[in-house]
């Protein structure tokens, strides 16, 4: 099969590239087939058909779906590339605009790993709140890291609304931004440090990071433009690929950073090293 036909074999259908993805995770029948893609038989017979005429698809006498040896190599190798479409599917003029270069190399390459993402840009009357979807998951999450390299004036209120109701926080801040807080809600931020599910730490090395939450199920990103502006366009994601991806990134900067104590707030006011 030519590498163009094969690309359009799979990719030209959402339907059969969803079927191969599901027999990536082992055989099925159609049962199965139609409950997991919510599809009917007569949708998704015809694009089986195509798969079983180019050698990507078995069936065997019980009725049971599987990808031949060759389907499979081709499948498992397609994929990061399905998952990086599903990254950029709609949205380039998101990801067109962004600063990447302060992301490592290797999470860069392996960006696909995010999989389905939302973009998020608040009307005008909301553009300075605190983002629902943001909020919304945090509350119901028990564990939260965060990276914050831009000011909100909520976000200390919040982060001690969230330390009080039991949340475990780990909270990584930019320089500029500890240095904005502290000039104007230095009594949140003492007892935010003081707080024994809380854990803060600076990163002074750059203040252009992108902004990181991670819940117990979600993943929410705001990264600077290329002018190094923040735009408020988010991103959301709920997929696993995401929340790992988004440890990584918060591990790499956190291995960078110093930890906070109450006793270097007056050094960070100072600006000292």
């Amino acid at each position: 099969m030519a590498p163009q036909e094969l690309i359009d074999t799979i990719f030209l259908s959402d339907k059969r590239e969803r079927f191969l993805l599901l027999l990536l995770e082992g055989p099925t029948d159609i049962k199965k087939v139609k409950d997991h893609l919510n599809v009917t038989s007569s949708s998704i017979l015809p694009q089986i058909k195509k798969l079983r005429e180019k050698g990507l698809v078995s069936k065997d006498d019980e009725g049971i779906y599987d990808l031949t040896t060759t389907g499979r190599l081709i499948v498992e190798n397609l994929l990061p590339l399905a998952c990086l479409l599903d990254v950029f599917d709609s949205k380039e003029y998101y990801w067109e605009t962004r600063d990447m270069d302060v992301i490592p190399r290797h999470l860069v390459e392996n960006i696909g790993q995010l999989g389905e993402v939302e973009v998020i840009e608040p009307d005008l009357d909301h553009m300075y709140d605190l983002q629902p979807q943001l909020h919304s998951n945090m509350l119901q999450s028990n564990y939260i890291k965060c990276l914050i390299s831009f000011f909100h004036p909520d976000h200390v209120e919040f982060f001690n609304y969230l330390s009080s109701a039991g949340k475990n926080l780990e909270l990584l801040f930019t320089a500029s931004v500890m240095e904005r807080i502290l000039a104007e809600s230095p009594s949140d931020m003492q007892k935010l440090i003081e707080q024994e599910n809380v854990d803060i730490r600076l990163f002074r090395e750059n203040d252009y990071i992108p902004s990181l939450t991670i819940g117990d199920d979600f993943t929410y990103f705001c990264f600077f433009n290329k002018s190094h502006m923040y735009d408020h366009r988010d991103i959301i994601s709920f997929t696993e690929g995401s929340i790992e991806w988004g440890a990584q990134l918060f591990v790499y900067y956190r291995d960078l950073s110093v930890p906070v104590s109450s006793d270097m707030l007056s050094e960070i006011i100072n600006g000292s090293d």
